[in-house]
């Protein structure tokens, strides 16, 4: 993926608010004896000049933050997706900072779209479900639909189908949101049942997941009136990104200070590929703030540009989890042989090997996502290494050989475009790309790039 390099441009109004709400955030932090032990002798105003923290180091991690003088509230669970699991507590304080944003975002939304109708909000759960989160949606109603089971899908197509959701509500706007596997096997039932224009949701959020762009057009498809939102989000986080439908880059709430640093060391970046790393920003974030934590997540950093959606704002595009990604030292660097999301659509744009239009006959029940192509990947470090990718495809290859070597070409030639430092290693011969195509489905699981 290229992007625009952006000329020197002065900070964007959301870098802006974020220096000023930074050196209180960071005198916040100091008052936590966990932070004052790690930046000892360390500049505490430099925040790029402190270290990086994660769930399970240093000194324990950020599951030993506390600050003495707050008490928790609301006690949620980050469930180790990228890491160690560790319990996240939240306090009033934070609570009701955070809950009056929304609510200003909720009101100024309203005003804006002129529409003062009440607001019901549908989140699923499901198996594929990990974590949980602050539960302080600025809106009137927010009801949780279980897809645990097809009898949990057929009770919420039920509900979803009255002509009341609550007594006396009439009318209202409907949004929807959940895991990406989760909302389209609800929109295959909704469709299915007559009543995806009938409830014309507003918008349908993707969390927990990456939204590929086929679920993306599925969704748009059968419900042609919603905005559909992706949220780069996660359990212990107060914020985190929307992805946006122009650039398909990532842009950072205003409330949290996002940084792309170095593979190499805690060096921040302004383009190129690093990990993704949030400080929390004081008041959103009191009693276990977070300051320079690790996300586990790898990004390409984008600067903005004057073209650019947000001028004077660092974007993002995602490549995938860290801990699913393999580096290797190339050219002076460290380099990521692949990058998992954009393997994941170079696999989906092949028929032969895309599962998305197959929802009608996904288990509700699956605790891995079952629309994913199946794909195993294996790198074999060496001189050269070896990325072996093991690809279940929609017909049996030693039935046709001929077509398989039409789809191993197209494959190789897409996984190539979508992965630049795997073309640059392949063509410098530092790595072997091995395709293995196969007919068993036993052979792979669905590349979930970061849902679990």
């Amino acid at each position: 993926m290229t992007h625009p390099t952006a000329e020197a441009i002065a900070p964007g109004p959301k870098s802006r608010l974020r220096d000023r709400l930074l050196p209180r955030t960071l005198d916040h932090a100091r008052e936590i004896p966990y932070y004052r032990e790690l930046w000892a002798g360390l500049d505490g105003r430099d925040l790029a000049g402190l270290p990086v923290i994660g769930k399970a180091g240093p000194a324990g991690g950020a599951a030993a933050v506390r600050h003495p003088g707050l008490a928790p509230a609301v006690l949620l669970h980050s469930s180790g997706t990228t890491g160690t699991p560790f319990v996240r507590y939240r306090s009033q304080e934070e609570i009701a900072a955070f809950g009056e944003l929304l609510q200003r975002l909720s009101d100024g939304a309203r005003q804006r779209l002129g529409d003062e109708r009440p607001i019901v909000h549908f989140t699923t759960i499901s198996k594929r479900h990990h974590g949980s989160v602050l539960n302080v949606v600025a809106v009137d109603r927010t009801v949780t639909l279980s897809l645990m089971n097809d009898r949990d899908l057929a009770k919420a197509v039920a509900l979803l189908g009255r002509p009341e959701f609550f007594p006396g509500l009439k009318d209202p706007v409907v949004q929807f949101s959940g895991s990406p596997d989760d909302l389209v096997i609800l929109a295959h039932a909704l469709a299915g049942a007559g009543l995806n224009e009938t409830l014309a949701p507003r918008t349908v959020t993707a969390v927990a997941d990456y939204l590929s762009e086929l679920q993306r057009a599925f969704l748009a498809e059968v419900f042609p009136t919603a905005r559909v939102v992706e949220r780069y989000t996660m359990s212990e986080v107060a914020g985190g990104a929307t992805r946006c439908p122009n650039c398909r880059l990532l842009h950072f709430d205003a409330h949290v200070r996002p940084e792309v640093v170095s593979l190499d060391d805690d060096r921040p970046l302004t383009e190129g590929v690093g990990r993704m790393v949030f400080t929390e920003l004081y008041p959103f974030s009191q009693y276990q703030p977070l300051v320079r934590y690790d996300t586990g997540d790898l990004v390409e950093a984008v600067p903005g540009g004057a073209d650019s959606c947000e001028p004077g704002e660092l974007s993002a595009a995602m490549v995938g989890r860290r801990a699913q990604t393999p580096l290797v030292p190339h050219r002076g660097r460290t380099v990521p042989v692949f990058r998992p999301i954009p393997l994941r659509e170079a696999l989906e744009s092949l028929p032969a090997v895309a599962r998305a239009p197959m929802y009608g006959g996904m288990r509700v029940y699956d605790s891995i996502h079952g629309s994913a192509p199946l794909c195993r990947p294996r790198f074999v470090p060496g001189t050269p290494g070896r990325l072996e990718l093991t690809v279940v495809t929609a017909f049996a290859p030693h039935l046709y050989p001929d077509h398989t070597e039409t789809v191993r070409k197209d494959l190789t030639a897409a996984v190539l475009a979508a992965c630049p430092e795997l073309a640059e290693l392949v063509r410098d011969g530092a790595v072997e790309l091995a395709l293995d195509l196969t007919g068993d489905h036993g052979a792979a699981e669905p590349f979930a790039v970061r849902g679990y």
